[in-house]
């Protein structure tokens, strides 16, 4: 076998390998799910991908209500977003850039129309994303009063759901239960991709 024969094959054993590790990691993102008093936080839908991450980002939305009863209205929506790459540009070298990570964000309006979308250019490899401001831990849109944020996640650090649980559904359940954005993920600080200038 020729040394070009073999660096495709195992190039392609790589790729499957990692299609099979984001698959997982990707349903993991279904423990965000939950059924309390004040707080139901429900799958509604996810980019048509057939589990093949060939695109550079693949968001799963969620619906947000702030009670059990049957005719409770949606509040608001959750993204999960895995960002395999993200687009260079000269703005700046933010240190997180050229990392694949996870994104998070919640949007306070009702349905998906307004929710969270994320792609190659939100944020960019300069941390960059059209209408927000970066905090110290986070990024929020312009003219919400910071009620519509996303945070990210260096994807090498959501490797089982103990972590899925520990840097996603407990700041999002803690956050959407009335904390401060700020206050809660200043405790996962470490394991986040902080905003360029915050660090």
């Amino acid at each position: 076998m020729t040394n070009l024969s073999a660096n495709l094959w195992q190039s392609a054993k790589n790729i499957l390998q990692t299609q099979d590790n984001l698959n997982k990691l990707f349903a993991a993102f279904s423990l965000v799910e939950c059924r309390e008093a004040n707080l139901v936080i429900e799958e509604e839908a996810e980019d048509e991908a057939l589990g093949e991450f060939f695109q550079p980002t693949w968001n799963y939305y969620f619906l947000v209500r702030s009670s059990m009863r049957k005719n409770a209205k949606v509040t608001g929506s959750i993204t999960i977003a895995i960002q395999l790459t993200s687009t260079e540009v000269k703005e700046g070298d933010w240190v997180h850039g050229k990392c694949a990570k996870v994104l998070v964000g919640y949007s306070p309006f009702p349905g998906l129309d307004n929710a969270w979308e994320f792609h190659a250019d939100a944020p960019n490899a300069a941390g960059l994303c059209d209408s927000c401001m970066n905090t110290s831990t986070h990024w929020v849109e312009k003219d919400t009063d910071e009620s519509s944020w996303f945070y990210a996640i260096p994807l090498d650090k959501l490797t089982s759901t103990t972590q899925v649980r520990e840097l996603i559904v407990k700041p999002v359940h803690e956050i959407l239960s009335g904390r401060q954005a700020a206050e809660v993920l200043r405790h996962n600080s470490k394991s986040l991709c902080l905003p360029p200038n915050s660090m």
